[in-house]
């Protein structure tokens, strides 16, 4: 241990991130990471001046910054990440039910930012996981969004409704709902899903707060496009 580079001790500490659920503490990092309590915290201060990490309360959580080194897509603009963030937080807090970011990335739908509670961790996927495309709902409005006019009743619907539901298709005992912040006639969609227990996951309940995020999300990104372009 003692012969390993500072670059991969950082990487250790980054790698032990995908073995927790939610924002986590040094000793359990250090455990996972394979280093001592002492090293880790030297390398999770290196971690959050560079922005990878940020600290609340003496616990760590992988930031944007991460998901878009582990996404693809460069049409995703800048700064977009972070202008939508208060509105998942505010929709988890009101659902209380994991709220996930998902773009689209090839062939499957990338997780590119979670907001979750430590009770609610285990139904988050981690960040930077994918999903696949036809059975979950994020990846079916995604499908809805570029299919070009080959949609099948599924697609149509979720399109004509602007929400897609997956009950129990992906994974047993599991509920998701996604909405789509934008037209892909001008951008690839952004996708926001809320995902949690299908035995406690009320659709009808859910359905118009996700809605409503969304739309308030939505106008947030134009005002911010237009004052980019008034500036």
């Amino acid at each position: 241990m003692t012969g390993r580079t500072a670059a991969a001790k950082v990487l250790a500490v980054l790698e032990a991130f995908n073995l927790c659920r939610g924002e986590v503490g040094v000793a359990e990092l250090a455990r996972k990471a394979g280093l001592p309590k002492s090293t880790t915290h030297r390398m999770l201060g290196i971690l959050c001046d560079e922005g990878f990490v940020r600290t609340a309360a003496g616990r760590y959580e992988l930031t944007v910054k991460v998901a878009r080194l582990a996404y693809s897509g460069a049409d995703v603009e800048p700064g977009l990440y972070d202008r939508v963030l208060p509105h998942l937080t505010d929709l988890h807090e009101t659902v209380k039910h994991p709220v996930l970011l998902v773009v689209r990335d090839g062939s499957v739908a990338r997780v590119v930012k979670r907001v979750c509670g430590s009770r609610t961790a285990g139904f988050a996927t981690l960040l930077g996981d994918t999903l696949p495309l036809h059975c979950t709902a994020a990846g079916r409005l995604l499908l809805a969004h570029a299919d070009g006019g080959r949609l099948s009743r599924q697609l149509v619907s979720a399109q004509a409704s602007g929400i897609a539901v997956d009950v129990n298709e992906w994974r047993s005992g599991v509920t998701s709902l996604a909405v789509a912040l934008r037209d892909s006639a001008t951008a690839p969609p952004v996708v926001i899903t809320v995902v949690g227990p299908s035995a406690r996951v009320d659709v009808r309940a859910v359905a118009p707060e996700l809605k409503r995020v969304a739309h308030h999300a939505a106008l947030g990104m134009r005002d911010s496009q237009l004052r980019s372009v008034a500036t």
